[in-house]
């Protein structure tokens, strides 16, 4: 209603150029620089998911040879590629993030899974060109103010650090 009433009063139809906030006052919602995830931590903790998936990997190989069937393969395989987006969806976190302290949250709401697939399927592509994966993993050490990697960037959500 107050955007209508702003309208009306222009004579183009567009908002009053009184009414466009300052640079300062669009950056009230951001969070302070203790409550955001760190490069380190967040670094940590992709070793950390990366550490995990390789065990798990390796287990299903191994097990795989022994028991001769391909479908154990294929499980692990679905179990890996679902590993980030599930939990993220799920708990917001990953089980290296959780052990780091740090937590996945969407700037507007919730974080569902459609969201959390698009954030990892960035992750993904990066991963799969070399240049824009080493780009994506040290994009939140100069980004400001929310210190958000390109998947971050692109599924519109902030690691912040958990309250203990």
């Amino acid at each position: 209603m107050e955007l209508q009433q702003q309208m009306a009063d222009s004579s183009y139809g567009y908002p009053d150029w009184r009414s466009v906030p300052y640079a300062d006052e669009r950056r009230r919602d951001v969070p302070d620089g203790d409550a955001l995830g760190g490069f380190g931590a967040r670094l940590a903790a992709r070793v950390l998911d990366i550490g995990l998936l390789m065990a798990a990997v390796f287990l299903a190989s191994v097990l795989a040879d022994y028991t001769g069937d391909g479908f154990l393969a294929l499980v692990v395989a679905v179990v890996v590629g679902g590993y980030e987006p599930v939990l993220t969806a799920v708990y917001g976190a990953t089980l290296g993030k959780q052990l780091c302290g740090l937590r996945v949250v969407r700037r507007g709401g919730g974080l569902g899974f459609g969201r959390a697939l698009w954030r990892w399927a960035c992750v993904a592509v990066g991963c799969a060109v070399p240049v824009l994966g080493v780009v994506n993993l040290l994009r939140c050490a100069w980004d400001r103010p929310y210190r958000q990697c390109l998947h971050d960037k692109a599924a519109d959500t902030i690691v912040c650090r958990v309250q203990r």
